[in-house]
């Protein structure tokens, strides 16, 4: 009886362990942000990481333009909200013409796309 009751204390303490200080700060910072988000618009931000400067631009679902900018080699855009939930962001150059993401957008979300080193354009954060 006394080594079953030992065992059992032993997987006790293996099975207690507390999590890592990194762990509890990334849960921590996730909560902030569900909690601080109540139907907001959705935020997007464009990064160029490719080897061109593009002229990128986000069209609502009825082709109108909501934004649009000039971004050179290892630039970015700032943060900027969108009330248009269906999206086309389009990454254009005298080189390659109408790189395309389409997306379908929810409030609250927080979407990063980027132009990456083959200047292709992809989802580089969600």
């Amino acid at each position: 009886m006394k080594k079953i009751t030992l065992i059992l204390v032993l997987l006790l303490i293996v099975n207690c362990t507390t999590d890592s200080p990194d762990s509890q700060d990334e849960l921590s910072t996730f909560r902030q942000q569900v909690l601080s988000c109540v139907d907001d618009d959705p935020q997007i931000k464009i990064t160029n990481n490719g080897t061109i400067i593009f002229d990128v631009a986000v069209y609502g679902e009825d082709y109108s333009e909501v934004y649009s900018e000039s971004l050179s080699i290892g630039s970015n855009t700032d943060w900027f909200d969108s009330s248009i939930t269906e999206i086309i962001i389009v990454a254009n150059n005298n080189n390659f013409y109408g790189r395309k993401i389409q997306l379908s957008l929810l409030p609250c979300d927080i979407i990063e796309v980027e132009i990456d080193a083959n200047n292709n354009l992809i989802i580089s954060g969600e």
